[in-house]
């Protein structure tokens, strides 16, 4: 059984839980039924509220509870301060049913007694309801495979027509879809998708997306794909500046997305210098206050079940607790702190213990946001089934089996469909009511609202600013931002709020000067928040560059102010002051160890996808002149558009021998002093090249084309160095058997200038025995778990990984298994262990494939030993390794025959 921290050991180490009762008596005992499994009794939400601990100074209390209300998954509320609760029955098997089991429900406190004494049925009958978000008429609600429009035309709080904006969403497993709807500052609303995925076309763009956080319109006109994570992902958040957080169920429940996917569309595919979104999290396992086992299944021990990535965004709590993401894990029975550090131009996660824990094991908290009283709101699921896969392997007690159901969860008689609860987190009893609720026509009402210290009332006043097109607001929202303009502090939120209510207005399309002045006066704020929001304000042309340019936030001091810069930068026209400060910038070696800052600024260069490779693994297929003479057609006319096809004339071109340069160039074998030289070559394959590999060196700038299609390009200089650029798997089909014909253009843009290259290909290893494995759909498993070989062979393994998890194979010593797996169970829980792939730096390590994100694939080529034995294989993500195991059974090498599986 694993062990877990108690409640009596947090307090110890000084988190300083406390029963949310002012008594000091034991909470009421639990009951429990049956046998192998033993399962806790329900108990009331009175008891239940007992058992519940919290920092000191903090209190919960109870709101809501069946039978009003039943499996909460989602809230949200309206202008009127009023709670809107998504309960979820259909979740997890109820795909097919024609009358949908859930249900959207208005809860109001009408007596002023902290509890909810009336609830209306906005929308019934609902199918797979799983995210909400209020706007102008409604509800817009993720019904997968749908986003859908909930509209109440005539004001009485019923749905009475139901708009599908648009489809796309995948269903074949019910806890990896759409989730975390709500409002954003720039207007667009947000939302998070699991690995069941995303795919349809707007316009003539086809969308297809998995695993990550996305932006997309009211409307339903487009959805972008902004931060893409590495498994099932329930949690999407921003702070009060509008960086975008985000967590995912399994181990990574603290995301940060730096540079949004858009910025990387120039590319195929990220290559290995890019960063979209860090996995930031500072610890591996969770803090529960139960010695109970845990109902755990891909991760034991840390976080399985994450949902949600709200900041804590009003003026109630202690400082320490503002501005922090709350990140819930239902089969913990907590509410996790995850206190965000800056960490260069990025951030950093730092275990901030819990704000909400229990020693109820029915106790599943699946949501936690702000709400209009300035306080944290709860949702508690209240059930004792909470893994949606099933896999009691290794843990003692559990209460699953391996029947499938729709919807690909495990069927289970245990689930609950009539308990639920939502709790109020106060401190010292605080409740801002200085708003309680909002009219959309009080324009005085709306615009004092941008001042609150709570996101929600700036939020949504915002909002009913924009839906109700107030551009007789255009001249008060602009006075009220330089009215605040001098406030320094890091977020000056009315002036925030203003520009992005100003904005969603259409106030920066028109050319006035009033509220272009006051962008200008917004990049010199000393609000990090502002000068993030005017950066991306700034009109998309010239005039935006050199007010970027000039505005020297691209130097600024803030790591994090310069990566905002230049991220901008990089979608902007490049005009000569942009120009000159990005070049000033590239040589700083402050922004170049910075890993985000380097990121951006080979995004503003357009740097591409490639990875050089060692020399000595190179075999060259057309030599460059370091291997041999190689003669090319050139010329220095430029030859036309149609230079570079395959049926092109170069009969009237000159011929010159490799190294092409200038006078100075002592490699030089062909003078070239013009400013640009295109060449043409032609060579024969007997195969295809499966991994092609580009030698080049080149000053300045170069593309070079195969058969017609461009192979690669790039801007200045190289040195006179080679470069070995081994390039995407796609670009090997531009190669093909018999006549290949190669292109090349060089451009001289100042200085040196010299060109030549040559084609090669990485040479194969050859392996005496190569398996292929796959790891099994929701099993934890290999498909393959004993292979045979012989000692001294060379063995290739090659896995492909059609899990929904991430996986990796690594291949250990004989009999280190045993002292190897307790290393990795301590080893995953340090900082460093998700960038070096789950695998630590062991002697016992003989070989491992990277971490595969799902339906990708890699290989390990291993030169067996000379002693024969049972050389284990294992997984080495969080909590795999005892469950994912193989074995290679290595015979002596006299043997005769070898059984080989997967061959």
């Amino acid at each position: 059984m694993i062990k877990f921290r108690s409640g009596i050991f947090l307090a110890i180490l000084g988190m300083g839980l406390n029963s949310c009762t002012e008594t000091k008596e034991p909470p009421p005992p639990l009951t429990y039924t049956g046998e192998n499994p033993k399962v806790q009794d329900p108990l009331s939400p009175e008891d239940s509220q007992k058992h519940i601990q919290l920092p000191e100074g903090f209190s919960a209390h109870l709101f809501a509870a069946e039978p009003n209300i039943i499996n909460p998954i989602a809230f949200t509320w309206d202008e009127k301060g009023r709670l809107w609760v998504v309960q979820s029955k259909d979740y997890p098997h109820d795909l097919a049913n024609d009358v949908g089991g859930d249900r959207i429900t208005i809860c109001e406190d009408t007596d002023g007694d902290g509890k909810a004494d009336k609830f209306t049925d906005f929308a019934t009958v609902q199918s797979l309801t799983t995210g909400i978000v209020l706007v102008k008429g409604g509800a817009i609600v993720s019904q997968a495979p749908e986003m859908v429009f909930l509209e109440d035309t005539d004001g009485d709080d019923k749905m009475d027509k139901r708009t599908v904006l648009f489809g796309g969403f995948g269903t074949f497993d019910t806890h990896a879809g759409p989730s975390s709807l709500r409002y954003g500052l720039d207007n667009a609303l947000w939302g998070a998708v699991g690995y069941s995925g995303f795919e349809n076309t707007f316009g003539d763009k086809n969308v297809k997306f998995e695993r990550g956080v996305y932006r997309f319109g009211q409307d339903g006109s487009f959805l972008e794909p902004v931060g893409q994570f590495d498994n099932n992902t329930w949690g999407m958040g921003y702070n009060e500046n509008f960086e975008i957080f985000g967590s995912t169920a399994n181990n990574n429940h603290a995301c940060y997305v730096g540079i949004p996917l858009k910025y990387y569309e120039y590319l195929e595919k990220l290559p290995s210098w890019a960063l979209n979104a860090d996995f930031i999290q500072g610890h591996y396992e969770i803090s529960p206050v139960t010695d109970i086992p845990l109902q755990q299944v891909d991760v034991r021990g840390g976080f399985t079940a994450a949902s949600g990535a709200n900041f804590y965004t009003a003026g109630n709590y202690p400082k320490e607790y503002r501005n922090q993401m709350y990140v819930a894990e239902p089969t913990g029975h907590l509410v996790h702190v995850a206190k965000i550090v800056k960490d260069g131009a990025g951030y950093k996660e730092v275990d901030g213990g819990n704000i909400f824990a229990s020693t109820d094991a029915w106790c599943a908290p699946v949501f936690a946001e702000t709400g209009p009283d300035g306080n944290l709101w709860v949702a508690d699921w209240y059930n004792p089934v909470i893994q949606h896969n099933p896999d009691k392997r290794g843990m003692d007690n559990q209460i699953w089996n391996a029947d499938k159901g729709e919807g690909n969860a495990h069927i289970n008689k245990l689930r609950d469909y009539g308990h639920g609860r939502i709790y109020i987190v106060k401190y010292d009893d605080k409740t801002d009511d200085s708003i309680k609720s909002l009219d959309a026509d009080d324009n005085e009402a709306l615009l004092s609202a941008l001042k609150s210290d709570n996101l929600f009332w700036r939020i949504t006043a915002q909002r009913l600013i924009v839906e109700g097109d107030r551009k007789e607001l255009v001249g008060e929202l602009t006075a009220m931002a330089e009215e605040v303009l001098g406030e320094n502090d890091e977020t000056n939120a009315p002036v925030l709020h203003a520009l992005w209510t100003l904005d969603g207005l259409g106030a920066f399309d028109a050319e006035d000067a009033k509220t272009q002045d006051l962008l200008k006066k917004a990049l010199e704020n000393g609000s990090f928040a502002v000068k993030r929001a005017a950066m991306a304000l700034l009109p998309n042309d010239t005039t935006g560059s050199e007010l970027l340019a000039g505005s020297k936030l691209l130097t600024d001091s803030n790591p994090q102010v310069r990566l905002a810069a230049i991220v901008r930068a990089s979608e902007l026209p490049e005009s000569t002051g942009l120009y000159n400060a990005m070049e000033k910038l590239a040589g700083d070696a402050s922004n170049s160890s910075d890993k985000w800052l380097n990121a951006a600024t080979k995004v503003y260069f357009r740097e591409l996808n490639y990875e050089t490779v060692d020399p000595a693994v190179v075999e060259m297929i057309v030599p460059s002149a370091e291997e041999r003479a190689s003669q090319w057609s050139y010329t220095t006319t430029n030859p036309g558009d149609d230079w570079a096809s395959e049926q092109f004339n170069t009969s009237n071109w000159k011929k010159g021998d490799a190294f092409f340069g200038g006078k100075a160039i002592e490699k030089a074998k062909s003078l070239w002093d013009t400013n640009d030289i295109w060449l043409r070559k032609e060579f024969q394959l007997n195969e295809a090249i499966e991994e092609p590999v580009l030698k080049i060196t080149h000053d300045d700038d170069y593309e070079v084309f195969i058969n017609g299609e461009k192979l690669m390009a790039e801007s200045g200089s190289s040195g006179q160095d080679y470069k070995f650029i081994k390039l995407d798997e796609a670009k090997s089909e531009l190669f093909k058997k018999g006549k290949n014909v190669i292109a090349l253009h060089c451009k001289n843009t100042g200085g040196d200038q010299y060109i030549d290259m040559g084609i090669g290909k990485v040479g194969e290893t050859k392996a005496d025995v190569v398996f292929d494995l796959k790891t099994v759909p929701q099993e934890m498993a290999f498909d393959q778990t004993e292979l045979f070989a012989k000692a001294g062979q060379t063995i290739e393994i090659k896995l492909k990984n059609i899990d929904q998890m991430p996986h990796n194979l690594v291949v250990v010593r004989p009999e280190s298994l045993d002292a190897f797996g307790p290393l990795v169970d301590e080893f995953v829980a340090t900082p460093e262990a998700e960038k070096m792939g789950y695998v630590p730096n062991s002697r016992y390590v003989l070989g491992a494939t990277t971490m595969l994100a799902p339906n990708e694939s890699d290989s390990i080529i291993i030169n067996l030993p000379n002693k024969p034995g049972r050389y284990p294989f294992v997984c080495t993500f969080p909590g795999h390794w005892r469950f994912m195991q193989g074995v290679i059974m290595v015979m002596p090498n006299g043997e005769k025959e070898v059984q080989v599986t997967g061959a």
